[in-house]
């Protein structure tokens, strides 16, 4: 517990309890998502066994805390034998804690780079309605996905927690879930929306990203190829060089 910042200890004890038991564990072999996290420490909780909570990070939700929230160590904590998914996962919400302040704000940056204040919640819903496939194929399946959430919380406040299973999957398994076909005529039909989900997750929120652009940068897909472009390319081939149409 020697690497952890005073305000990290304050907001676990208020969280969580006292943080005796800790075990630091090795950062080697974890999903590649955390080689965002430069100051990354991940810890065992013994008391989260059999519990709901297979994971957390911890971050002081006042606007007037969010330098320190920058600042404060890369801690997350999690459940004794967690999959690599629960790493992955928590990965996404510390990126998002050390660019942006707070994990949450990932909600508020979704709104501002897809400019549809009702893509958040129609994101939400979406992925709730697509949970059976996203559990048969890719092993995503939580709370955040159960339409039985809403009962007690605004469909939009999911969508961090969402964004973070969703990315956890893509990083554990090796798979881009904005080509999935089943996916695209669902919860990625939207091509801004799929524009969004890449700036928002994975190592995009940093500068680890091969492209090296500013995290959060929204990328345009490149555009589909019309029949003149595929004919002018299938001439190409057969005449071995640049085709001219007239």
């Amino acid at each position: 517990m020697d690497k952890l910042d005073t305000q990290t200890l304050e907001l676990l004890l208020r969280s969580m309890g006292a943080p005796s038991g800790l075990s630091e564990l090795p950062t080697k072999g974890l999903p590649a998502n955390t080689a965002g996290i430069a100051d990354l420490v991940p810890y065992e909780k013994p008391t989260l066994r059999g519990s709901n909570t297979q994971g957390f990070v911890v971050s002081d939700p006042r606007l007037s805390q969010t330098e320190r929230n920058r600042g404060a160590v890369g801690a997350m904590f999690v459940a004794p034998e967690s999959k690599p998914e629960v790493f992955s996962h928590e990965a996404e919400h510390l990126m998002a804690k050390k660019q942006l302040g707070h994990p949450s704000a990932i909600n508020e940056k979704f709104d501002e780079l897809v400019k549809d204040p009702k893509a958040r919640g129609a994101f939400v819903m979406a992925a709730m309605d697509a949970a059976p496939y996203l559990k048969e194929k890719y092993g995503i399946s939580n709370a955040y996905f159960d339409p039985k959430l809403l009962k007690n919380n605004p469909a939009p406040v999911a969508l961090y927690e969402q964004l973070a299973s969703l990315a956890a999957a893509e990083y554990t398994l090796g798979v881009d879930l904005t080509k999935d076909p089943q996916l695209r005529k669902t919860l990625f039909k939207d091509p801004a929306v799929r524009e969004t989900y890449n700036a928002v997750t994975g190592l995009r929120q940093t500068r680890l990203d091969p492209r090296d652009i500013p995290p959060y940068t929204r990328v345009a897909e490149p555009k589909a190829k019309s029949l003149l472009d595929k004919a002018k390319e299938s001439l190409r081939m057969v005449h071995g060089g640049e085709a001219k149409l007239i």
